[in-house]
């Protein structure tokens, strides 16, 4: 009796009907922009499509939204387009009328910028900048390599976990739909001037590729080594574009690089005590005994 080998799985398909949606959002945006003359919306367009493709392939364990991220101090980040955090660790604080959400920090794993395209060549450096005010400003514990998350508490074994010096640490991208302005040079310049801790970990070109910091040393022996967090590497690197070929491959790749990120790092569960405390404030003076 013949043996039949088992099917190949035809992953790129699975993702062609994600790709359409974003794609004919990004159309419509053309027209929003063009003849109604609404940046603001076409903008909007573009931005709700990419919030709707990482909700629906990250629910039901992570929580996708666009808003603020709020710390225990009670400061705020700028508005960002998306914001994926640990749905079981009830990671809402306030709702806002417009659906966007104030976000405990604590359990945030990553945040990014959405752009319909590349118009101006100070996005990135605006980026950068909001990167490293964030940077300064918002804080949270860092979960040491050596932890282990069991219930709602933890417990640190001898050795590390992970080569990271912390097992939360943020991912932060940019994703464009469009990259027919970038100039190269000027990014090229920047990407390489700039402290890497205010740098995006990637950038997203959806119609050509992705934007990726790489070990120097192995890419001189022929093989290809990404590092997602080059503000904690040691090693010599570089940033290079990795050119996709298709939009779909980039669209696949980016998701899988999140997804490496998200499976490797554990984040922490909101004090809602901490906020509590700093929102009132309570004094002596306030207090009576009953």
């Amino acid at each position: 009796m013949e043996i039949k080998p088992f099917n190949k799985l035809p992953f790129i398909k699975f993702f062609q009907h994600d790709l359409e949606k974003i794609k004919m959002a990004f159309r419509l945006s053309d027209t929003i922009r063009i003849d109604v003359k609404n940046m603001r919306a076409a903008g909007d367009e573009v931005e709700l499509s990419i919030k709707d493709f990482f909700k629906n392939k990250l629910y039901p364990r992570y929580h996708v939204c666009d808003g603020h991220i709020v710390d225990s101090n009670l400061k705020i980040s700028p508005q960002y387009d998306l914001i994926i955090s640990e749905n079981s660790k009830n990671p809402v604080l306030f709702s806002l009328a417009d659906k966007s959400e104030l976000i405990y920090f604590e359990p945030v794993f990553s945040y990014a910028e959405i752009k319909r395209s590349f118009y101006s060549n100070d996005l990135l450096n605006k980026f950068s900048e909001n990167v490293k005010r964030f940077n300064n400003e918002l804080k949270r514990a860092d979960l040491p390599p050596n932890f282990i998350e069991t219930g709602n508490n933890g417990l640190l074994t001898e050795k590390p976990l992970t080569s990271l010096p912390l097992r939360n640490p943020i991912l932060k991208f940019m994703f464009f739909i469009n990259s027919s302005n970038l100039k190269f040079s000027i990014l090229k310049k920047y990407l390489e001037n700039e402290e890497a801790s205010n740098l995006p970990n990637y950038i997203v070109l959806l119609d050509s590729g992705v934007i990726v910091n790489l070990n120097k040393s192995a890419y001189q022996a022929g093989k290809v080594i990404v590092n997602i967090y080059p503000q904690y590497e040691k090693e010599e690197n570089f940033w290079a574009f990795i050119d996709m070929q298709e939009e779909n491959n980039v669209l696949i790749y980016q998701y899988l690089l999140l997804l490496e990120h998200l499976n490797n790092t554990i984040v922490g569960t909101p004090e809602v005590l901490k906020y509590t405390n700093e929102l009132f404030d309570f004094s002596i003076s306030n207090i009576q005994k009953i």
